[in-house]
């Protein structure tokens, strides 16, 4: 009889025992999120220093418009910094919104038709706790800058572009204190305003020039998100099986 109570408050206890796909769900509800929400920054050069820049984040922004009414999905935000001759890009949505954006930003990439000639993705953050912009948009920067190639960093790759992330998420908590009156005065001015968390043109273009495996190509990030997993292996077509008796075998 004992045993019977035991087993009857040991299954009640399964029925109400809270896993982390409970927990997750129940913050994305508190949160009123749809989806978990990730945060890409990625860099590009343009393909012609002619470009109307800002046309070209006009053309981003219809772009995100467009991507967000088709899948309806979580809103997108971040900052676009357009320089004279690169785009340093911060983007937060759902990762079916980041995959089409990055599918963009490749044929962008590969054709004639797009505003960039290089693109390669310095960082992922999956499930951020929370925002770092509360909204999209993009400034262009009339910084000019000499002897981008002659520039040499004193630190490895991966410690350059720690930097370069470092400086863009100060800009973003400097943008998330900006009072709304002064936003767009604040925006406009942020090379006056806070010129060190402005990420350098020669910083970005020797990011963009060196061949460095700490840094994802577009190519690369849509490969990884859209093969499939049930890859056969070459042990597996073989017959007889071959047998393991260590597991490093």
């Amino acid at each position: 009889m004992a045993s019977e109570i035991d087993e009857r408050e040991d299954s009640m206890l399964d029925n109400h025992r809270t896993s982390l796909l409970d927990y997750i769900e129940e913050r994305n509800r508190t949160l009123n999120k749809k989806s978990l929400i990730h945060r890409v920054v990625y860099i590009s050069k343009l393909r012609d220093e002619d470009i109307d820049r800002v046309e070209a984040g006009n053309y981003y922004e219809r772009q995100l418009k467009n991507l967000q009414n088709v899948h309806q999905s979580e809103p997108v935000t971040g900052l676009m910094l357009i320089y004279m001759k690169h785009i340093v890009h911060v983007v937060e949505t759902s990762s079916d919104m980041l995959l089409e954006m990055v599918k963009e930003l490749h044929h962008s990439e590969t054709s004639d038709e797009g505003f960039i000639s290089k693109a390669k993705i310095l960082v992922i953050s999956h499930d951020i706790p929370q925002r770092l912009y509360q909204q999209w948009s993009f400034r262009t920067l009339d910084i000019e800058a000499h002897r981008l190639e002659a520039f040499e960093p004193s630190e490895t790759t991966d410690k350059l572009i720690v930097d370069v992330l470092t400086q863009l998420l100060k800009l973003g908590k400097f943008i998330s204190k900006t009072p709304k009156l002064n936003f767009k005065n604040a925006m406009d001015s942020l090379h006056q305003n806070v010129p060190e968390f402005l990420p350098q043109q020669a910083a970005i273009h020797y990011l963009l020039e060196e061949d460095d495996n700490c840094m994802m190509l577009p190519s690369e990030y849509i490969n990884t998100y859209t093969k499939p997993f049930d890859t056969a292996l070459h042990s597996d077509k073989v017959w007889p099986l071959p047998t393991r008796l260590f597991p490093y075998n």
